[in-house]
């Protein structure tokens, strides 16, 4: 469970006011808003790496955060890079990359190799197994699909569904129509507040609005 209250952003002026939001097991929050809009900074304050001006995050679970620069080394390969976020052997590393939640992302085909011969599919991809492999019940995600093809995009929705199939919270900052169509509520950010959209309209309108 995720309950953000009264939730407040600042920096040299407030970006958000009043943020209400509640998310059960197995929910995928979506957050739809323009460039600067909050979404980057209220993931920050879910995740606890930013603190609020005021109002509180309540959470139960781990969180784990993808944001859309991807924490890797481009010097490391994927293997290396993944040993940067658990302590786990080599061989438990392998079975949990070929077992059910994460084969669907394809990683254990290019573990050896180093990021900067990576496509920005295999980066997402890397970047989302290094942090679902230490067991995070709620993922953050700060737009997962961003200039990736067709098939990459394929692979993080069908891993998306399963990570809610088993009860697992997501909350996801995207202007990706598919991203929406996995989504249970979607909220729109705009001038500093925040509003529950209507999911069976466009994207390109809720924006519009």
């Amino acid at each position: 469970m995720v309950t953000i209250d009264n939730v407040s952003v600042k920096y040299k002026k407030t970006v958000l006011s009043d943020v209400n939001i509640h998310a059960e097991k197995g929910e995928c929050i979506g957050l739809l808003g323009l460039n600067g809009s909050g979404k980057s900074s209220l993931l920050s304050v879910i995740g606890g790496l930013k603190k609020p001006a005021s109002g509180k995050v309540y959470s139960e679970g781990k969180t784990g955060f993808v944001t859309q620069e991807n924490a890797l080394i481009d010097e490391l390969t994927a293997y290396d890079n993944i040993l940067m976020w658990t302590s786990m052997k080599k061989q438990d590393i392998i079975a949990a990359l070929n077992g059910p939640e994460l084969s669907v992302l394809k990683v254990a085909d290019f573990l050896n190799v180093k990021v900067r011969n990576m496509s920005g599919g295999m980066k997402k991809k890397l970047a989302l197994a290094s942090v679902i492999i230490t067991g995070p019940d709620i993922l953050l995600l700060d737009e997962p699909l961003a200039a990736l093809d067709i098939p990459a995009k394929s692979d993080i929705l069908k891993f998306l569904d399963a990570f809610k199939a088993k009860g697992g919270i997501i909350f996801i900052a995207s202007h990706d129509e598919a991203v929406f169509k996995h989504c249970d509520k979607i909220y729109h950010l705009k001038g500093g507040k925040m509003v529950e959209a209507d999911k069976s309209r466009p994207v390109t309108e809720i924006v519009n609005d």
